[in-house]
């Protein structure tokens, strides 16, 4: 029996919302820029101009997944055979290629953020889950990984 783990929309709607108020603030940055030196002006050009490239791959990344969460399409679907993560592009992982599985807190800018690593015996195809989308707890999601291993 597949267990099918959906996206957590609350999370990813937040995320939307947030990079729209930055992607604002950015432009209204960019409109009125009153520095009086030319040298300053370009150079806070040129970060705004990079915020907003930023801003808006992950609002693509953000609104893909929210998309991908209309059309019920399950962001971790954990079977007898594997894992298969649809959370970006989907990546599929069989039982017999995973060595382990831990999970890691990364500290960024926008706050803390949970991922649960699945380390294959081939790193190249080693997995990154991001738990914080996930409508399951991290912990729950990391015993769920381990026993089905």
């Amino acid at each position: 029996m597949a267990i099918k783990i959906k996206f957590k929309r609350s999370e990813i709607v937040a995320n939307i919302i947030l990079n729209l108020a930055g992607l604002g603030i950015c432009c209204i940055m960019m409109l009125n820029n009153n520095v009086s030196m030319p040298v300053k002006n370009l150079i806070v050009k040129i970060i705004v101009l990079a915020a907003i490239a930023a801003l808006i791959a992950n609002l693509w990344a953000h609104l893909r997944r929210y998309i991908k969460s209309l059309n019920h399409i399950s962001a971790l679907e954990i079977d007898h055979l594997g894992i298969c993560n649809n959370i970006s592009k989907p990546k599929i992982l069989r039982w017999n290629e995973i060595s382990y599985v831990k999970t890691k807190t990364v500290q960024m800018s926008s706050g803390r953020h949970s991922k649960i690593l699945v380390h294959t015996y081939d790193p190249s195809r080693s997995m990154i889950i991001n738990a914080d989308v996930l409508d399951i707890d991290k912990n729950e999601l990391l015993d769920l990984l381990n026993q089905k291993k």
